[in-house]
């Protein structure tokens, strides 16, 4: 019986069974387990299909077909990753930026008031009282709004001291009466009786009581 031989190539240019099989094993297992499966297992048959004269070029253009996959396959893992990385990015930003527009500004307890706005007490806005304010905010001790500049308390309550002496009337300084509140009030202070008292135990108090007697002078 004569034998029937098997052609090891298609009539179509350019096609051979090491060339198809390899493709096939190639796209089979970049599809169900990626490069590194592909490679091994192409490997694999290209020993086997070694009886085909064109199975080395099939092998080479197979394995250069799976190495542009596997480097489509880096770029769109990187490519992920970028993209993770700004959404992470961008994540942190908007908490933060949240965070900013929820929390509450910093500012005094006090805001600020225009000029116009402040209210002196009585007490503190007489004429002697208003010659002693632009004295002491043209030192700046004070300023345009009343309130102490760079002062500690105990600062503020020995100058409210001088201008209580400054400002009593001959009674009360006769009976030592000192007005807190007007002072408390203006300052947003409590307890000034109490900063004076720790005042008197100071190195530096004797030298800060020269210093605003030396700015109010002449105002007895």
């Amino acid at each position: 019986m004569a034998i029937l031989q098997h052609s090891r190539a298609s009539p179509t240019e350019d096609f051979s069974i090491a060339r198809q099989v390899m493709a096939d094993v190639a796209d089979y297992y970049l599809a169900n387990g990626g490069p590194a499966a592909a490679r091994e297992h192409v490997e694999k048959v290209a020993n086997e299909l070694k009886i085909y004269p064109d199975s080395h070029e099939a092998y080479l253009d197979t394995m250069a077909m799976i190495a542009e996959a596997e480097q489509a396959e880096r770029l769109k893992a990187e490519a992920l990753f970028q993209q993770q990385q700004q959404n992470l990015i961008k994540s942190m930003m908007g908490v933060v930026k949240s965070q900013e527009n929820t929390k509450q500004p910093t500012a005094d307890k006090h805001p600020r008031q225009d000029l116009h706005d402040v209210v002196l007490p009585p007490k503190l806005s007489s004429e002697k009282a208003i010659r002693i304010w632009r004295k002491l905010q043209e030192a700046g001790m004070i300023d345009d709004r009343y309130q102490p500049v760079r002062l500690s308390r105990t600062d503020v309550a020995l100058l409210a001291e001088e201008m209580t002496i400054r400002l009593a009337d001959e009674n009360d300084n006769l009976l030592d009466i000192k007005e807190w509140k007007p002072y408390e009030t203006l300052w947003h202070r409590k307890n000034m009786k109490a900063d004076l008292q720790r005042a008197l135990t100071q190195d530096k108090t004797p030298e800060f009581r020269d210093k605003i007697k030396r700015i109010l002078e002449g105002e007895a």
